[in-house]
């Protein structure tokens, strides 16, 4: 497992060679967990890479999670490292698929340690679909995403409206105590709207159904802990100063956690995004 994350940071670290074509990211994000009886508060880092070759996009990820648990029930805080690999082929104007590769690293929850989560997609005129195995030691996990994006402007406004469908099946759910509890098969459905201005952007989203074991934001998030997702709802905003784009965004989230079956968790999630052009 440790080779597998020398890769990424290799394959990430690579792609500086290319600085002419490059887009950096950075990520702050502060998490507030209510009533749950195992996290407090958290914060999460991230830093993206993106390459652009003509038809070809490289993108590489990291992401570290620190979070204050309740001991008991756990045995210590929390710390997550993942690491993101994904690559975009454009074919003509329309259509495109995508190979996208996931690692986790966990210091407490051993059920997802070392779990590989893989994608591959395709895309057709705004419709996509894609298919991810989450590849854990007890379990697996089946998502097939599917995604309709309809874009239109008015003046100098453009605005794009997409609509979402996640379907999760879990495969030996029962040979562990940490998704024994959740369901075999879930679908939430989910909508997301966005419109420019200028150098001004913004956008709000919602998921409306049940969730567990997710991927999102394109592959460039996975909820691995046994956290049963109910309503999401999302806000953001941002503003482009020359090569520089910054973002802030507002997640609220109601959870179950699964493993103790506890139900009324809130989660509140503020996240600043600082991006740069080259």
């Amino acid at each position: 497992m440790k080779n597998t994350h020398y890769i990424c940071i290799l394959t990430l670290l690579s792609t500086l060679g290319y600085a002419d074509g490059i887009n950096t990211q950075v990520t702050y994000e502060h998490l507030n967990f209510d009533h749950s009886k195992k996290k407090d508060k958290g914060n999460r880092y991230g830093l993206k890479f993106s390459y652009r070759s003509g038809d070809n996009l490289y993108q590489a990820a990291y992401e570290k999670t620190n979070t204050d648990t309740f001991q008991p029930p756990l045995t210590q805080n929390l710390h997550v490292n993942k690491y993101y690999l994904k690559y975009t082929h454009q074919l003509g104007n329309k259509q495109g698929f995508s190979l996208s590769y996931t690692t986790i690293d966990d210091n407490l929850m051993k059920q997802t340690d070392g779990g590989n989560i893989y994608g591959i997609g395709y895309n057709n005129a705004g419709f996509g679909v894609t298919q991810y195995l989450s590849d854990y030691k007890h379990f697996n996990v089946y998502q097939t995403d599917l995604k309709y994006t309809y874009k239109r402007s008015f003046g100098e406004i453009d605005t794009s409206a997409a609509v979402i469908g996640k379907y999760i099946h879990l495969q030996d759910r029962e040979s562990n105590p940490f998704s024994r509890n959740a369901k075999e098969n879930y679908f939430t459905p989910g909508i997301k709207l966005h419109m420019h201005y200028y150098e001004y952007h913004a956008g709000i989203g919602a998921f409306f159904g049940k969730r567990i074991f997710a991927v999102m934001d394109n592959g460039f998030r996975v909820q691995h802990h046994a956290m049963e997702f109910n309503k999401t709802y999302m806000v953001g905003a941002g503003k482009h100063f020359g090569k520089f784009d910054a973002a802030v965004k507002y997640i609220y989230q109601e959870a179950t956690e699964v493993p103790i079956m506890n139900s009324g968790v809130t989660v509140q999630n503020i996240r600043v995004e600082l991006k740069y052009h080259f």
